[in-house]
């Protein structure tokens, strides 16, 4: 050991007499020195590792204490396959492992990769180990067992058995797995290769230039950005720059924007049509809402209604649920249950009416202060405000840019805008005019079934105008709705709010 540690050569069985490469695992068993060890490591080329008489996998070491630790902790017997990624899984882990790797995101392939990468005979890479369990999917058609593919790849020892399918970069031309390329979403669909890519952002963010794909002006999306192979650290810094490089030149262009409301987050797109209503989602914080309202997105409605449907649904939670049951009570001894399931949740409700009241009581001041200073575009009816200077304005932006808002960008003058026309403000005592009389029959929805029960909706229909779809009856309202507010604030949402509709003639109004 001494001379090949000297002569910095390959250590070998004999050098004179046997010219096998000594592994790590063959190193380790030799009763070495743990300076020389480690001095003599280095030079040791053949990366086979050792097998495990137990479980009959291989294992990454660095000394010989490690394949002893393994095999005294090694007990196949108590193993089971994951019904998911069919990864081993020891017994008394099996359901909390089997409920984490459904529900982690993380797909069944790619879990089954990863279980087997340290466990090879020879180290191979991910993608080569995707491929041959790919292709070995075609043959057999069932389920693939992680110790079967294990000891196909051994057979072959340290040259893989496939060739994977590659492609050249279209700026360095080297040929590259296709995992180590990366498609631009450019009408051309430019490849380049991670490294490439990286380099060429880093080219542009020193020029002080947007970052566009290295090879057209196609302008890099945040999710294409996110895609880069660096540290977390750096990936957040070239986003930051992408954002602020965007944010700029927004506010110095023409065009309508819609920008994240969150005053902390400085991202905006420029969308086909800014004048259309639809689901944003920020690529920065991730905060939901309107494209139109910059408010938490609301599904079959239009913008100007939410204030009074939100009004609506407070006033019931505070104090009209109550009344509504008392008075049905008395004239149908089934209302009975529910109003004291009411008054048994009273307090557990208590948290979400607080919440409720303060959404209202910010609704009612800005409703009066838009009334007072806002304004509509002539062009695409955003809510505008003039803060100062000349009636010259711009929807979306100072007039002389910067101040980036959502808008169609078009130019107005302050005359031409309409008044802001404020919702209503009204009392609960009205509402309770508008709710079924309590000796009236309760109205059928029909073909609409509640998301509780799963029975059709009868009485008042409650409809969550934040969900897709999500619909309760009267006798599984005050249960559901409680527990959905849960969900959101667990989610750190804001609180959704339900439409309340009274008869089918109001069903069709909406949809």
């Amino acid at each position: 050991m001494k001379e090949f540690l000297a002569s910095k050569l390959m250590p070998v069985c004999h050098a004179a007499f046997c010219d096998y490469q000594l592994s790590r695992y063959d190193l380790a068993c030799i009763p070495l020195t743990q300076r020389m060890f480690h001095q003599i490591l280095p030079l040791v080329q053949t990366q086979q590792r050792p097998q495990c008489p137990r479980c009959c996998f291989y294992v990454e070491i660095q000394q010989i204490v490690d394949l002893d630790q393994h095999i005294e902790s090694c007990h196949p017997e108590n193993m089971v396959p994951c019904e998911y990624c069919y990864c081993p899984t020891d017994f008394s882990e099996y359901e909390e492992h089997r409920q984490q790797c459904a529900s982690d995101g993380t797909g069944r392939q790619q879990k089954l990769v990863e279980y087997i990468l340290p466990r090879t005979k020879y180290p191979f890479r991910a993608q080569q180990i995707d491929f041959f369990i790919e292709n070995k999917k075609k043959d057999h058609h069932s389920i693939i067992h992680p110790l079967s593919i294990v000891e196909e790849l051994a057979e072959y020892n340290d040259v893989f058995p496939m060739e994977l399918p590659t492609r050249d970069c279209d700026i360095c031309m080297e040929s590259c797995f296709l995992d180590d390329i990366f498609v631009f979403d450019c009408d051309e669909s430019h490849k380049l290769c991670y490294k490439c890519y990286e380099q060429s952002c880093i080219v542009k963010m020193n020029n002080n230039e947007i970052l566009t794909c290295a090879t057209c002006p196609y302008q890099l999306q945040y999710g294409e950005l996110k895609q880069l192979r660096i540290s977390p650290d750096q990936r957040n810094l070239v986003v930051e720059y992408q954002v602020q490089k965007t944010f700029d030149r927004y506010a110095s262009g023409s065009r309508g924007v819609i920008k994240c409301p969150n005053q902390a987050c400085m991202w905006a797109f420029e969308p086909g049509n800014p004048n259309e209503h639809f689901r944003v989602t920020c690529q920065m914080c991730a905060n939901e809402f309107c494209s139109f309202c910059n408010q938490q997105y609301h599904y079959r409605t239009v913008c100007e209604e939410i204030p009074v449907i939100m009004e609506r649904w407070f006033f019931w939670c505070n104090t009209e649920r109550g009344r509504y049951l008392a008075e049905r009570a008395k004239q149908d001894a089934n209302y009975a249950v529910q109003l004291a399931e009411y008054e048994k949740q009273h307090a557990a409700s208590r948290q979400r009416n607080e919440e409720l009241r303060r959404r209202y009581e910010t609704s009612v001041e800005d409703e009066k202060y838009k009334a007072q200073n806002c304004r509509y575009c002539p062009h695409c009816n955003r809510v505008v405000e003039r803060m100062e200077g000349c009636d010259s304005m711009v929807c979306g932006r100072d007039y002389h840019g910067g101040n980036v808002q959502s808008g169609c960008g078009k130019n107005f003058t302050w005359e031409q805008a309409k008044r802001y026309k404020s919702a209503a403000i009204r009392r609960p005592e009205q509402l309770a005019n508008e709710l079924p009389a309590p000796e009236s029959p309760l109205v059928v929805h029909e073909n609409i079934n509640c998301d509780g029960c799963h029975e059709a909706v009868r009485g008042i229909r409650f409809d969550c105008v934040h969900c897709p779809s999500l619909i309760y009856c009267e006798k599984c309202e005050q249960r559901c709705t409680l527990a959905h507010s849960d969900e959101n604030r667990r989610q750190g949402q804001r609180q959704h709010v339900f439409r309340l509709i009274m008869t089918p003639f109001e069903d069709a109004a909406y949809f």
